[in-house]
This record gives C-alpha cells, sequence and structure tokens, in this order.
C-alpha cells in the first residue's frame, strides 16, 4: 500500500511536472516570437529613425541657410534704404537749387528789363539830341555825328537785352521742366523709399520666422536623435531577451526530454507528448496573431 501510494504520488509529481515544463516551453516559445517580432520592428525604427534624422538634419541645414540669406537680403535692403534717402536728400538739394536758378533767373530777367528801358530812354535822348544838333547847323554837327553814334550803341545794347532776355526766358522753361522733372524723381525715390520700408519688414520677418524654424527643427532632430539612442539601445535589450529566451527554451526542451523518459497516465489515460503540445500551441497563437 505504501509502494502504490508513492508510485501514484510519483506519477502525479512528474504528470505536474510535464504540464508545467509543457506550459514553460509554450511561454518561452511566444516570448521568443514576440521577442524576434520586436527585433525585427526595433531595428524598422531604428531605421526609420535614422532616416528621420538625417531628412531633419538636411532640413536644419537649408533652414539655416535660408536664415542666413534672409539675414544678408536684409542687410542689402537696409543698404539699400540709406542709399535712397541718401538720393532723395540730393534730389531736395537739386530741387532747391533749381529753384535758386529760377529765382536767379528772375532777377536777371528784371535786370534785363532795366537795361533795356535804359536802352530806350538812351535811345530816345540820342534821338532828341540829334534833333536839336540839326537845328544848329554846322556848329551842331559834330555833336549830331556823337548823337548818332550813341543811339546806335543804346540800339544794340536794347536789341542785345532783348536777345538775353529771351535766352533767359528759354533757359528759365528749360529750369522749369528740370524742377518738375527732378520733382518727379523725388516723388519716385520717396515711392521706392516706401517700397524698400516695406520688403524690409517682410524680410526681416521672414528672417525671424527661419530663425525660429531652425531653432525648432534643432531641437526636433535632437529629440529625434536622442529617439534614435533610446531605439538602438532597446533593440540590444530586445536581442539580449531574445537570447536569454532562447537559452531558456533550450532549457525546457532538455527538462521535457529528461521527463520524458517516464510514462505517465494524463487526466483522460493518456500519455502526454510535452514537445507536440507546446509546439502546437505556439503555431496555433502565431496563426491566430
Amino acid at each position: 500500500m505504501d509502494f502504490n501510494s508513492a508510485l501514484e504520488a510519483m506519477d502525479s509529481l512528474i504528470q505536474g511536472i510535464r504540464v508545467t515544463t509543457d506550459g514553460v516551453s509554450t511561454g518561452v516559445a511566444e516570448i521568443t516570437y514576440a521577442a524576434e517580432d520586436l527585433s525585427k520592428r526595433t531595428e524598422q525604427q531604428a531605421a526609420s529613425l535614422e532616416e528621420t534624422a538625417a531628412a531633419l538634419g538636411e532640413l536644419t541645414a537649408t533652414v539655416k541657410q535660408t536664415a542666413n540669406g534672409a539675414h544678408e537680403a536684409r542687410q542689402f535692403v537696409t543698404d539699400a534704404r540709406t542709399g535712397a534717402f541718401r538720393s532723395g536728400e540730393i534730389v531736395k538739394q537739386a530741387v532747391d537749387a533749381m529753384g535758386q536758378i529760377e529765382s536767379s533767373s528772375r532777377q536777371i530777367s528784371q535786370i534785363i528789363g532795366v537795361i533795356d528801358e535804359i536802352a530806350f530812354q538812351t535811345n530816345l535822348l540820342a534821338l532828341n539830341a540829334g534833333v536839336e544838333a540839326a537845328r544848329a547847323g554846322e556848329s551842331g554837327r559834330g555833336f549830331a555825328v556823337v548823337a548818332s553814334e550813341v543811339r546806335a550803341l543804346a540800339q544794340r545794347s536794347a536789341d542785345a537785352a532783348r536777345q538775353i532776355k529771351r535766352l533767359i526766358q528759354i533757359s528759365e522753361g528749360h529750369v522749369g521742366n528740370g524742377v518738375k522733372h527732378v520733382s518727379e524723381t523725388g516723388e519716385a525715390l520717396t515711392a521706392i523709399v516706401d517700397h524698400v520700408m516695406q520688403i524690409d519688414a517682410l524680410i526681416t520677418s521672414m528672417a525671424q520666422s527661419a530663425q525660429e524654424q531652425s531653432s525648432a527643427l534643432g531641437e526636433v532632430n535632437t529629440a529625434v536623435g536622442q529617439m534614435d539612442q533610446m531605439t538602438q539601445q532597446n533593440a540590444a535589450v530586445v536581442e539580449e531577451t531574445t537570447a536569454a529566451a532562447t537559452m531558456m527554451r533550450q532549457n525546457a526542451t532538455d527538462l521535457a526530454a529528461r521527463i520524458q523518459r517516464f510514462s505517465v497516465t494524463a487526466v483522460e489515460g493518456e500519455t502526454l507528448d510535452i514537445n507536440r503540445t507546446s509546439a502546437g500551441r505556439v503555431q496555433s497563437r502565431r496563426r491566430a496573431g
């Protein structure tokens, strides 16, 4: 009775060990399968992160170049605005100079008018002197010659004054046109300055945005680099887990092989095959997955 009880206890113990070994083998097989799948996914994720990091690096460099280019363009626009302001000042000075020339021309015209009036009065006086000399007869002949010469000089002076006045009037027309063109040039330069200031504001905003994007992309690139590093570490851990699971599965297989030497009865009275049972469970779970 004690020997039979011991055999029954031994049978029950070995049967329990077989069932436990079967469960361990199945769990280890599932762990190995999951670890291998996780290892592949981790490698793919690491490759994707590496490509993403490279693309982000190129994008960061491009945005940085854009920011630098915008900064240089802003400098050029600033120089252009300074030049436009200087040109505006020069145009303003030219307008003032044209105004002074126009004022001087008016003064010269007034002086020419006075000279013309003097020539007219001189011509009139010479004419009267010639009439009086003619009345004086032989005694006034010499004075008549002088009066005639004075009259001729007065006439030439009047003609020269009229020509000068005509030329000055033409010059005043040219000066007026010059003032008009210079004024239009000043208005055009003012409009250019306004456009340059608008462009400067846009480029300034663009440079600030590019700088902010460059900083943000730099932070994203750093974060992706850290993710890549952690993914590499996870891949190493998964490889170690896979190796440990493979070793554990081998140990479970060895234990099952040792227990297989014992023949025990199952619950339904059938003999258990631990390797066939664990393999079937793993394959069925893989198909279900």
